[in-house]
């Protein structure tokens, strides 16, 4: 039906079927902030990207890899205080951030590893 909005999948909701127009997000600022920790161990544990204070505001897109052979736990903060659930990340796997509210990273050690990550 013409002008009906149906909640079938994220692609049908972001176009606008009265207008017949696609509805889109730009963000016009180009900063970034990078992290990266070639030796993360135990004693590091827990560590705080603090993506609020050292990007000026909370970020929206990047992604966390982990480049090293063993796990890390990865929690994220939209608001720098409440943390949402605990993600593994294991060898090789990587965490892209997309269209999130991202204030704060968590990161908890379970082996020795390491990590790159940019936030957006």
């Amino acid at each position: 039906m013409k002008g009906s909005k149906h909640l079938n999948s994220i692609a049908q909701d972001e176009h606008d079927a009265v207008e017949y127009r696609k509805r889109v997000t730009l963000r016009v600022d180009g900063d970034t902030v990078a992290y990266e920790d070639v030796n993360f161990q135990q004693a590091d544990s827990p560590l705080v990207l603090d993506v609020l204070t050292d990007l000026g505001r909370a970020g929206h897109d990047g992604y966390f890899l982990n480049d090293g052979t063993g796990n890390i736990l990865i929690e994220i903060s939209g608001d720098g205080v409440t943390y949402g659930g605990s993600n593994t990340l294991r060898w090789g796997e990587q965490l892209i951030l997309a269209n999130l509210n991202v204030g704060k990273i968590r990161l908890t050690w379970q082996e020795d590893s390491s990590f790159r990550a940019m936030v957006a």
